[in-house]
């Protein structure tokens, strides 16, 4: 039986090898998709650092006032009012901001001066300056009280690394398995609906050859087409988390190899047990369009479930579900990755997902052997 396992392998091997298209999707593509994301990131961060001063205007404002406007984007230019609220209907302009005649801050006074800010809400940008006025004002103005003044005490109890983490956490599972995914998908849909399709799989399965060792010969195959994804994934998350801290700069976060070992184990066996769920489809399907038609379906479904635990107002909901989380084939993959990667995990629920996916895999090999035992497979 391990010999016919072998060849079968040992000849799907050889076929990956010499189809370009299939090394170009498992090799590059996954590391493409995490570079282009990290290049995304860092080109949008340059983005915002370099886009310092917008067309924005003060009016009357005090002296001590205007450098502080300027850092946050607004011009010393002279404009009229009327023009100038007429260009930031238009979008032309950002913002006109009015300081009334001789202003100034007085806590004594009993005359309240008003500000007038003129701003387009359909504007993004204009919205944002909106935010910056607002919080440049809000420290003008007299001090009734304060709150956390004293620097020397941390009143934040949280974890400080919390919102980075939370973000890489949200972001990288599903990333992860896409990436792994979408570069495989194609080979483990057509491997047996493809040779199928061309009559191929009837002058297979009449050899002496058992139909469960070809069943098992394709599916390693596959897996290790998976494995050399998984690694050019991995590869460009390396690349994609120096990205990632570069833009946080002094609120990076780093992991520990372990992490990085542990997520890749916990990736990998994620991605045994969904190629046994698509060689089910490409066993069952007649053709190989239609079997990459139905593969898309889990794989949209593995989509949400990553959704679901990146988005924090289904974090209760979930968290009430406790150990269960971890039962679950696939989504539990996704769901510890990212307390991997956000709190840190217990070696047990480690062990048992990474348990439940194999023995999950290992059931869908089953199924695909027994679907090659059955008589209807061969086509007339």
């Amino acid at each position: 039986m391990f010999k016919d396992i072998s060849t079968v392998y040992k000849k799907e091997i050889r076929s990956i090898l010499k189809d370009k298209t299939i090394l170009l999707m498992c090799i590059l593509l996954p590391f493409a998709i995490m570079f282009m994301e990290g290049y995304l990131m860092t080109a949008l961060n340059d983005t915002e650092e370099k886009e310092t001063t917008y067309n924005a205007y003060y009016m009357n404002a005090p002296q001590d006032l205007t450098e502080s406007l300027k850092a946050i984007g607004f011009s010393d230019e002279k404009v009229e009012k009327n023009d100038c609220i007429d260009r930031i209907k238009s979008k032309d302009a950002k913002m006109l901001l009015i300081f009334p005649e001789g202003f100034k801050i007085d806590p004594e006074s009993t005359n309240v001066p008003n500000i007038e800010i003129y701003y387009n809400s359909s504007d993004n940008d204009s919205l944002k300056l909106r935010e910056k006025v607002s919080t440049l004002l809000d420290m003008l103005r007299p001090e009734v009280f304060t709150i956390n003044a004293d620097t020397s005490i941390t009143y934040d109890l949280g974890d400080e690394d919390y919102m980075a983490k939370n973000m890489i956490a949200s972001m990288v599972p599903g990333l992860l398995v896409m990436t792994i995914i979408y570069g495989i998908m194609s080979l483990a849909s057509n491997i047996i609906a493809g040779d199928k399709e061309s009559n191929f799989l009837n002058t297979v399965l009449i050899t002496p050859v058992r139909r469960s060792s070809v069943a098992i010969g394709k599916a390693f195959a596959v897996m290790t087409a998976a494995g050399i994804s998984a690694v050019s994934a991995f590869a460009g998350l390396a690349y994609l988390m120096s990205k990632f801290n570069d833009m946080l700069g002094e609120y990076a976060v780093s992991y520990a190899a372990t992490d990085y070992i542990l997520t890749f184990a916990v990736i990998i066996c994620e991605a045994f047990a969904l190629v046994g769920l698509i060689l089910i489809i490409s066993t069952l399907a007649k053709t190989a369009r239609s079997a990459q038609t139905l593969s898309v379906i889990p794989i949209m479904v593995l989509f949400l479930g990553s959704f679901l635990t990146s988005n924090e107002s289904t974090q209760s909901l979930l968290a009430n579900f406790g150990f269960k989380n971890y039962l679950i084939p696939m989504w539990n993959s996704t769901y510890l990755t990212k307390n991997l990667l956000l709190s840190g995990v217990s070696t047990t629920e480690i062990l048992m997902t990474c348990v439940i996916n194999i023995v999950f895999g290992i059931l869908c090999l089953g199924i695909v052997s027994n679907l090659f035992n059955n008589e209807k497979i061969v086509n007339a």
